[in-house]
C-alpha cells in the first residue's frame, strides 16, 4: 500500500476528501494533512510520503512552491495538483516541473478515482523496474563476493606479485594505494559445538547489515567475506593516520556486536601496521595467531599480543599441570587443523612443559588429549578405533617428551579432519537440495538465495560458499545457467516470442534476458534462433 498526504487549504475540501474517498480500495493510506506549504513542508519530510496532493493557490506557500522543495528533497514522490479553472497558467507551471497529474475543481470522487489509479499503475511499474534493479545489484555482489574471495586468498596466501595486486585490484575496483595497512580479522566462529551447517540467525544478518552498512560508507576500509564465519577488513592510512583509522575501526565494531552478545559470539584481532603489499601473508598469519586466543579464552572478544602474554604469564604461575578438558574440546568443535599447533602452545604452561620431561607423565598427558579425542568422535557417533586406529595406544605407551607433542597433533588433525569430512556429507546433501529447489524453480523470477537457504534450512552466506566450493560456481551462475538451457531450448524448439520466453524462465524485463542471453551465448536471442533455424 502507498502513502498520501493532502495540503488544501479550504478545509471543507480537505476534510470531504480525507473521510468520504476510499483510499484503501485504490492502494492507498491516508498519512496526514495541512492547511499550506509551510504547515505541510515539515510533516511531509517526516512522513516521506509515495503521492502529494496539493492546492496551487494557498496562502505562506503556494504549491508550485512546495513542489519544486519536494521534488528537490524527496525526488520519488508523486506530485497531483488541485487547481481552478482560472488557475490553469499555474498548472501549467506545475506540470513544467514535473508533476504527475492535476485535478480541476470541483473535484468528484470518479476523476479522483482515475487520478488515483492512473498514479498507482504508475508507481507500481516504478517499484517492478526497482525490484529488477535490486535483483541485477544482489546478482552482481555475488559474482563480486565470489571474486573478492577469491582474490584475499591469493593477497594473504602469497601467491600474486605485486604487480599482479595491483592489477587484480583495480579489475575489482578495489583501491590499495596507502602507505601503510593493518589487518582485521572479525570472527563470528558459533563455539556450540553443533555437527551442523549454520541455521540462519535473525541476529546474524541484522549484525552483518549493519557491518557493511557502516564499512562500505568508510573509504579507509575494504571489506572480505573470507570464510562462513570471518570477515577480513583491510585498513588504510598513512603513517599518522593508520593507527586512529584501526582503533576507530575496532571501537564501531565492538559498539555494534556488544548489542548482540546474549545470541552472537564475536572475536577479533589485529596484524599491526605494514607498509608493503608483499607482507599480507605474514599479517594473516599474525592475526590468525591472536584470533587463536578465542579458543583459550572463549568468553573474549579482542585479542592482542597481549592476550597471548596474558595466557603464557598465567600458565606459568599456574602451579598446576593439569589442562582444562572443556577448552580442548571447545577447540575441537570449532578448529581448523591449521590452529592445532598455536592452541596447544597456548594450552600448555610451565608446569605441564616441565611435567611432560617425565615419561610417566607424557603417558598421561596423551592418553588425557585421547580421551578428549574419543569423546568428541563418539559425539559424532564416530568409532575412535577406525578413526585414529589401534596402534595409537602403543604410541601412548611409548610416548617420550620428544613424541608425545606430534601424537597430540596427530590426534587432533584426525579428529578435525573427520568433523570436516561428516559437516561436508551433511552440507553437500544440503547442496543437493538446493540445486534441486533451484530446478524445480527457476523459472519464479523472485526466486534467490535467501529463499533457497531458507528452504533447506541453512544460512545464505553458507549456502554461497558451498556452491562456490563444491560446484566452482556462484549460485547466480547456477541459476542463470539453468534459464538459460531451457530458453535456447525454447528458442529453437517453439514459436513464442522472445518476451514470453523471457518471463517463462524468470527474467520480468526482457531487455535484461536478452544482455544475459547474449552476455552467455555471444548471440541474441533473435540472432540465436536464426542460427539455429538456419536462417
Amino acid at each position: 500500500m502507498y502513502s498520501v498526504f493532502l495540503v488544501e487549504d479550504e478545509i471543507l475540501i480537505r476534510d470531504g476528501l480525507k473521510a468520504s474517498f476510499p483510499w484503501e480500495q485504490y492502494g492507498f493510506a491516508y498519512v496526514g494533512d495541512a492547511a499550506d506549504g509551510e504547515m505541510a513542508l515539515p510533516l511531509i519530510r517526516q512522513t516521506k510520503p509515495d503521492v502529494l496532493i496539493t492546492d496551487i493557490r494557498m496562502p505562506f506557500m503556494d504549491g508550485i512552491a512546495l513542489s519544486k522543495m519536494i521534488k528537490k528533497e524527496l525526488p520519488n514522490t508523486r506530485i497531483i495538483i488541485i487547481s481552478g479553472f482560472d488557475d490553469f497558467s499555474y498548472a501549467q507551471e506545475a506540470i513544467g516541473i514535473g508533476v504527475d497529474n492535476y485535478l480541476l475543481k470541483p473535484i468528484t470522487k470518479d476523476k479522483l478515482a482515475e487520478v488515483m489509479t492512473d498514479v498507482k499503475a504508475k508507481l507500481d511499474k516504478e517499484n517492478e523496474k526497482d525490484n529488477y534493479l535490486e535483483q541485477f545489484k544482489a546478482e552482481s555482489q555475488e559474482y563480486e563476493q565470489f571474486a573478492r574471495v577469491r582474490f584475499f586468498n591469493q593477497l594473504v596466501g602469497g601467491t600474486m606479485s605485486v604487480s599482479e595486486v595491483y592489477e587484480k585490484s583495480e579489475d575489482l575496483g578495489l583501491s590499495l594505494d596507502a602507505t601503510h595497512y593493518n589487518l582485521v580479522l572479525l570472527d563470528f566462529t558459533p563455539m556450540n559445538g553443533a555437527v551442523t551447517a549454520p541455521v540462519y540467525s535473525k541476529h546474524r544478518a541484522r549484525l552483518s547489515d549493519q557491518l557493511m552498512q557502516y564499512l562500505k560508507c568508510c573509504p579507509e576500509y575494504i571489506v572480505f567475506h573470507w570464510s562462513m564465519d570471518t570477515y577480513a577488513i583491510i585498513v588504510k592510512g598513512d603513517a599518522y593516520t593508520i593507527s586512529s583509522h584501526t582503533s576507530t575501526l575496532i571501537e564501531n565494531i565492538q559498539r555494534r556486536c556488544i548489542v548482540y552478545e546474549d545470541e552472537i559470539n564475536w572475536y577479533l584481532a589485529e596484524s599491526g601496521v605494514i607498509n608493503r603489499l608483499s607482507e599480507f601473508a605474514k599479517a594473516c598469519q599474525i592475526a590468525n595467531k591472536r584470533l587463536g586466543c578465542r579458543y583459550i579464552n572463549p568468553q573474549g572478544h579482542v585479542f592482542t599480543d597481549e592476550d597471548i602474554e596474558a595466557i603464557r604469564s598465567n600458565n606459568e604461575e599456574s602451579d598446576s599441570a593439569q589442562i582444562d578438558q572443556r577448552l580442548v574440546a571447545l577447540f575441537l568443535e570449532n578448529a581448523e587443523e591449521s590452529e592445532i599447533e598455536s592452541f596447544l602452545d597456548n594450552l600448555i604452561n610451565k608446569q605441564t612443559k616441565n611435567a611432560l620431561k617425565s615419561i610417566l607423565f607424557c603417558k598421561y598427558f596423551s592418553m588425557t588429549m585421547y580421551m578428549c579425542v574419543c569423546d568428541y568422535l563418539r559425539k559424532m557417533s564416530l568409532n575412535p578405533d577406525e578413526v585414529l586406529g589401534r596402534e595409537i595406544r602403543i604410541e601412548m605407551e611409548n610416548a617420550d617428551e620428544d613424541k608425545v607433542m606430534a601424537l597430540v597433533q596427530r590426534m587432533f588433525a584426525a579428529a578435525i579432519s573427520k568433523r570436516k569430512n561428516e559437516f561436508g556429507k551433511q552440507s553437500r546433501s544440503q547442496l543437493s537440495e538446493a540445486i534441486r529447489y533451484v530446478d524445480e524453480h527457476y523459472s519464479d523470477a523472485s526466486l534467490s538465495l535467501n529463499e533457497v537457504a531458507k528452504e533447506v534450512n541453512i544460512s545464505p552466506s553458507y549456502l554461497s560458499a558451498m556452491f562456490s566450493r563444491e560446484n566452482k560456481t556462484t549460485f547466480v551462475e547456477y541459476m542463470t545457467s539453468k534459464r538459460m538451457e531451457q530458453a535456447k531450448h525454447m528458442l529453437i524448439n517453439t514459436s513464442e516470442k522472445s518476451q514470453t520466453i523471457a518471463e517463462q524462465v524468470g527474467y520480468k524485463d526482457p531487455h535484461y534476458f536478452s544482455y544475459i542471453f547474449k552476455k552467455t551465448y555471444g548471440l541474441s536471442p533473435k540472432e540465436f534462433r536464426a542460427k539455429g533455424r538456419g536462417a
